[in-house]
């Protein structure tokens, strides 16, 4: 019988994630996004993102519907 491993599973409280953190995001008007954890607000429902790549940052509310999981 296979299991996920515990870090690859969805992450519902944000408050967990630390700066340096590696996760992955989706959204359903976007597909799979990875990056660095930047910097999230002191009540964990606003997360800075340094996406991989180059890609620039992004800004992301626990309440818009986007979905993370750890990357590392």
């Amino acid at each position: 019988m296979e299991t996920s491993s515990p870090s690859r599973e969805g992450i519902s409280d944000w408050s967990t994630l630390r700066r340096g953190q590696r996760v992955a995001f989706n959204h359903d008007s976007d597909g799979p996004v990875a990056g660095v954890v930047e910097m999230r607000t002191d009540d964990a429902s606003v997360l800075w993102i340094q996406l991989n790549e180059g890609a620039g940052r992004r800004l992301i509310h626990c309440e818009d519907g986007y979905r993370l999981k750890r990357a590392d």
